[in-house]
């Protein structure tokens, strides 16, 4: 858990309880990072001495003229790379609010022009992909394989905070 004060928090384990070790006394847990160390020497995440792991957890906070506008993070592997600006442009680009935003169909890519489609985008735009020489792989509504997110917004003209929890995955947001 990052706190910078009251209200303001994170928990960046890894995994459910990162590492299952706490410092004792201290109520911290540790987190697991080092498990997407590699030990092939070949990779660029490779294990040595001094190396800090390369990581993709990145819960992100926007403002706009110096006031807190919207905060998402998700669960996703290398995915939450793709996840996280998906939903930010949801409401940055597209004017949805916090749930709407989280709920709206995603897309996953992988090597090689492969990328993961929940069925709800439009069959137009898969073809379209497909066309540009992407393999589609189309996935059921509301897949867990393209993340979880959970945000809150800020509304820009009432100024009242909204949460948003995606279905896809167990979790919830709150805006206090």
């Amino acid at each position: 858990m990052a706190r910078s004060s009251p209200g303001r928090s994170t928990q960046t384990l890894g995994v459910p309880f990162g590492s299952g070790f706490a410092i004792p006394g201290t109520g911290l847990v540790l987190n697991n990072i080092l498990k997407w160390m590699d030990l092939d020497p070949a990779s660029p995440n490779v294990v040595k001495p001094g190396r800090k792991a390369g990581t993709m957890m990145s819960p992100t906070q926007i403002f706009s003229e110096g006031m807190f506008r919207v905060s998402v993070g998700t669960p996703g592997s290398y995915g939450i790379l793709q996840t996280q600006p998906q939903m930010q442009l949801n409401v940055l680009e597209f004017g949805f609010n916090i749930q709407e935003a989280i709920e709206q169909p995603r897309i996953r890519v992988y090597r090689d022009r492969l990328l993961d489609a929940e069925a709800r985008i439009p069959e137009a735009t898969r073809q379209g992909l497909q066309k540009r020489g992407h393999t589609v792989n189309v996935l059921d509504d509301w897949s867990w394989v393209v993340g979880g997110g959970q945000g809150i917004m800020r509304d820009p003209e009432s100024g009242a905070l909204m949460a948003g929890a995606d279905p896809r995955r167990d979790g919830y947001a709150l805006a206090i």
